[in-house]
């Protein structure tokens, strides 16, 4: 099968891109930085034309021209892992923030839009520049963050995590060059909502996936409307689960009161 010359030009220039941050990833932090500054003023554009022009404009854009370039990884709090498994640098939000000069709350700007739900608006974690995230290099938004320790920040992430939120560090211009954590819930967050309801290309699954034993699970059902992403029904008495849906985001295991659901590390 011969492939279609724009779609060889596209994948030499992804390539080619991906190779120069690997090189240069100072350039990928100018980016993510960039992207920092303006990402709240192109959200407001983009709402605007959608309401005033085309309805589909936004999700039009976000699939043309930043597919798997912005939106949020999802990435687990780093509790209910299997007893095996071992982390990489960036595989989970305890780490991240403990290596990180994490010193900073601010409000965030999906849920106090939208106003869908009653959870808080003071949830997306800033980072300093030690561990590369370049959010706290652009003063002006440093300004709409007020300063906390780092076991304040801890308190955020677990509160989050027990009300079911979505622990994603959101990135640009590829998943490895992040700005800010968030915790977003499906009805606010802007890329998971979209997600969820256009499929935009918006949400990066984590390196990890659910794990239910059988043995444990008695077929409740609490972890089926847990779920974000929709990959748990309960069928005949038993869970079941679509692995292709799981996001590794950890909050089904949560809510299981038999303990029966740990996270392990995709194959």
């Amino acid at each position: 099968m011969v492939e279609h010359p724009r779609v060889t030009l596209r994948a030499s220039i992804r390539g080619a891109a991906a190779g120069l941050l690997n090189r240069q990833p100072a350039i990928g932090k100018v980016l993510a930085t960039a992207m920092g500054a303006v990402e709240v003023s192109m959200l407001q554009v983009l709402d605007f034309i959608g309401t005033h022009v085309s309805k589909d404009f936004k999700i039009r854009f976000m699939r043309t021209f930043f597919k798997k370039k912005w939106g949020g990884r999802v990435v687990p709090l780093g509790v209910n892992f299997s007893a095996e498994t071992r982390f990489l640098p960036s595989q989970e939000i305890y780490g991240i923030v403990s290596r990180s000069s994490a010193f900073a709350i601010g409000t965030c700007y999906c849920r106090t839009k939208h106003k869908r739900c009653d959870n808080p608006t003071d949830t997306c974690i800033l980072l300093g520049p030690k561990a590369g995230h370049a959010l706290a290099e652009i003063p002006y938004r440093t300004a709409s963050f007020t300063r906390v320790s780092k076991e304040r920040i801890i308190q955020v992430l677990d509160d989050a995590d027990k009300r079911g939120l979505v622990h994603q560090t959101i990135f640009f211009p590829t998943p490895d060059y992040f700005y800010v954590i968030c915790n977003c819930c499906t009805c606010c967050c802007e890329a998971l909502h979209d997600f969820k309801r256009f499929g935009t290309p918006a949400v990066v699954k984590s390196d990890f996936i659910e794990r239910t034993d059988a043995t444990k699970c008695t077929g409740c059902g609490a972890c089926v409307p847990a779920c974000p992403f929709d990959a748990r029904a309960v069928v005949e008495g038993r869970v079941r689960v679509v692995p292709g849906k799981c996001f590794g985001c950890g909050v089904c295991a949560r809510r299981c009161p038999e303990g029966a659901i740990s996270l392990v590390r995709r194959a």
